[in-house]
């Protein structure tokens, strides 16, 4: 506190203070614990039985070592401001999250470092929980998961294992279980592909034609091979001029054994279901787009960090599904995680898998006595995890199901129109809208297909929000360089260490070093100011540029909203039981009424402008007559609610002093008293001959008559008509008035 500062002013250290103390006691009180209505987490159920159920969901991230930048929490915030506004208006909400923590980055990192990945993705996953819990978002930690937990990805191997038990029957478009293919071809019902009977064919010649048709099978494919990376690549992965997007190795096309997933057969079904999805149109049309060239999912991967598959292979060299009470299968410890690069790209690849003791075979009784097995050395691709984790969040701590039945018809039910409900409000990025969705809606249909989910879609409702972008500078060589580092002079042109660099837009990232650390604003103005402004930049679905500089407005908007409530010099509610008078009233409840409706839509800038003049109007009549005295409680109470959603912690606060012991976080929010929140004045156009020529402030409620005799005394009305006799005046109300001259 600088000197003469009264001790109660709203700064960063007071915001901090705050801040904390709220986070922490959400914490310790469950507050945004989402009960279901059986199982470990049903506690509490009761209170929220028969309330409207609403499934918010954020898209999967990977935690990044370097942490987050005040680009990733755009979506975070928008849902939990939506999730917060739903709670306050009466629903049951269940907002959660956790890690996409498999893949390559974290690999590469491992063979970089030489730490095991296991130990980058705790230290990662701790980091970013930090900052997200430092942001306030109010998520029921209880169902977070992470897909490198073995109890995860137990549940991951095991709708493997349904996809290679299953096969799509052409006549109907739908996954069915293997054992009715192989007994329809047992009882003659569909012939075999040569023609021959089922009796006559030997055990291997069975398996073989079974195999040929289960939605996971193994398949010679022509694939990214990247030798110094000692894997396959997925399309994405590999850079426009054939190189990997990891190290920048050369890659190459040649034929492997690898496992596919056989998602062509359901192309028609993930096209014509898109036509029933709320979802943005123009992400509808990249799906079916990409759906002019889809291709069966190679699913193999060459490298360690991944899912290990539940398969093994016997003396014949067919795979073998292991049963379901030999999962999880682990990945085994290893030390050295680099690939054993190949001089030769035709050479075979060697996985890390096949350097880990005592992993490559193994000794099984399947059935058939005791016998050596072969393992599968490839593991699952890093979209595995992220397909199905929307419905662990669901009953993550079930060690029978990967979902209870009852929980997941709960908050997935299936409804009339066929779709099913699913997640009410899915919100991620662009680079997500297409091979991500594609993949988790085959999934969901898969196991929607063999009973084990009530929607035949994952996602009913999907937003895609826009990029924070940010200035980023390249050095003489065009090599991008720290923001951070760089300083503008008098002249106007960006310097580091004294040199000139150049200035470029983009995406804020650490590809062009131009991240700004959410830690750096939670220290200089707390994390309401920060949730503040990434709202207020501009519509969701929008690019928004970053300057740190801009955000101090969103931080003096909040002292401005303290100070109309708190006695700075005391800290208590300076607050009166006055009556608000009918002007003020009616601001009030028209703002109530616009807030509702923004939140709802997830118009968080513009409810956030609406509180702005609000506030202002609330610091005018706290004021008084130029002696503070005090603000009336019929004012002060609804505008904090109103706040609480986009700025939770400052408005927890105030509640308290308000009087409030209890947490406003299941609301009730403010309703607007309809007959107050109605304009009280509309502007009628009013046209001559159907060419509108002036406008006329009108009682909303006006009927024929009064608006007639409005028209006709107004100033502009006799010198437009003064030589033009007028035939009849044509009005709507509440619409148009039309003067028809002859």
């Amino acid at each position: 506190m600088s000197e003469g500062e009264p001790p109660f002013r709203y700064s960063a250290k007071l915001a901090g203070e705050i801040e904390q103390r709220w986070q922490q006691r959400w914490a310790d009180d469950g507050t945004f614990d989402s009960p279901n209505p059986s199982g470990p987490l049903a506690g509490g159920f009761d209170q929220m039985a028969g309330r409207p159920k609403s499934y918010v969901l954020d898209m999967f991230p990977y935690p990044s070592g370097a942490g987050l930048h005040v680009g990733h929490p755009l979506g975070y915030i928008a849902t939990d401001v939506h999730a917060r506004y739903l709670r306050m208006t009466g629903h049951h909400v269940l907002h959660t999250f956790g890690y996409d923590a498999f893949g390559l980055p974290a690999e590469q990192y491992a063979i970089d470092t030489g730490q095991h990945p296991r130990v980058t993705v705790a230290a990662n996953i701790a980091a970013m929980r930090r900052q997200l819990r430092r942001l306030g978002l109010a998520h029921d930690t209880r169902r977070e998961v992470s897909t490198t937990d073995p109890a995860y990805y137990k549940w991951t191997q095991w709708i493997f294992l349904r996809m290679f038990g299953s096969w799509c029957d052409e006549r109907t478009g739908r996954a069915r279980p293997i054992e009715v293919l192989e007994a329809e071809y047992a009882a003659g019902a569909r012939p075999t592909p040569d023609g021959s009977a089922w009796s006559e064919l030997t055990d291997a010649q069975r398996r073989a034609i079974i195999d040929s048709r289960r939605l996971a099978y193994l398949s010679d494919e022509l694939v990214n091979w990247c030798p110094a990376l000692g894997t396959v690549l997925a399309n994405e992965e590999v850079t426009a001029d054939g190189r990997s997007d990891v190290g920048n190795h050369p890659v190459y096309r040649r034929p492997l054994r690898q496992w596919m997933l056989r998602i062509t057969e359901f192309a028609g079904r993930l096209a014509d279901d898109l036509d029933r999805l709320d979802w943005p149109e123009s992400l509808k049309q990249m799906q079916r787009n990409w759906i002019a060239g889809l291709r069966d999912w190679l699913f193999s991967r060459q490298r360690y960090w991944g899912e290990p598959f539940p398969i093994v292979y016997d003396e014949s060299g067919l795979p073998v599904a292991l049963p379901d009470d030999a999962l999880p299968v682990e990945l085994p410890e290893i030390v050295e995680f680099r690939p054993v690069p190949a001089a030769d790209p035709a050479a075979d690849p060697v996985p890390p898998l096949a350097r880990a003791p005592g992993w490559a075979s193994v000794e099984l009784d399947l059935g058939a006595g005791r016998r050596t097995y072969r393992r599968e050395l490839n593991t699952m691709p890093q979209w595995a995890g992220s397909c199905w984790y929307y419905l662990r969040y669901l009953d993550p701590t079930n060690e029978r199901e990967f979902v209870g039945p009852e929980i997941e018809r709960y908050w997935l039910a299936g409804s009339a129109d066929g779709v099913g409900r699913g997640v009410d409000l899915y919100v991620g990025g662009v680079e997500h809208a297409v091979l991500h969705l594609l993949y988790a809606r085959f999934w969901h249909k898969v196991l929607h297909d063999l009973g084990y989910v009530s929607s035949d879609e994952p996602f009913r409702r999907l937003v895609l929000h826009g990029f924070v972008l940010a200035d980023a500078f390249t050095d003489e060589r065009g090599r991008y360089v720290p923001a951070a580092e760089v300083v503008t002079g008098p002249d106007g042109v960006p310097r580091r260490g004294g040199a000139a660099v150049t200035r470029r837009a983009g995406k804020m990232g650490k590809s062009l070093k131009n991240g700004v650390s959410p830690d750096e604003i939670y220290d200089t103005y707390g994390a309401d100011t920060l949730r503040l402004h990434e709202m207020a930049m501009g519509p969701l679905e929008t690019d928004r540029p970053w300057q740190t500089e801009d955000i101090a407005g969103m931080h003096r908007f909040l002292q401005r909203l303290w100070r109309a409530i708190i006695d700075e010099s005391t800290g208590l509610a300076a607050v009166t039981d006055d009556g608000l008078d009918d002007a003020t009233a009616r601001t009030l409840h028209r703002t109530i009424a616009a807030v509702r409706a923004d939140l709802g839509g997830l118009r968080g800038n513009t409810a956030i402008a609406r509180l702005i003049e609000l506030t202002s109007v609330a610091a005018r009549v706290a004021a008084g007559d130029g002696q503070p005295h005090g603000l009336p409680r019929a004012l002060a109470e609804p505008l904090v609610l109103m706040v609480a959603p986009l700025a939770p912690h400052i408005a927890e606060e105030l509640w308290s002093r308000l009087g409030h012991p209890e947490s406003l976080a299941y609301g009730p929010f403010p309703v607007a008293d309809e007959r107050l929140a109605a304009d009280q004045v509309i502007r009628l156009p009013v046209q001559i001959n159907s060419k509108t020529r002036f406008t006329l402030d009108v009682p909303a409620g006006a009927g024929h008559a009064e608006i007639e005799s409005l028209v006709r005394s107004a100033p502009e009305f006799a010198r437009l008509t003064r030589d033009l006799p007028v035939l009849r005046l044509v009005i709507v109300p509440g619409r148009i008035a039309n003067v028809v001259t002859g």
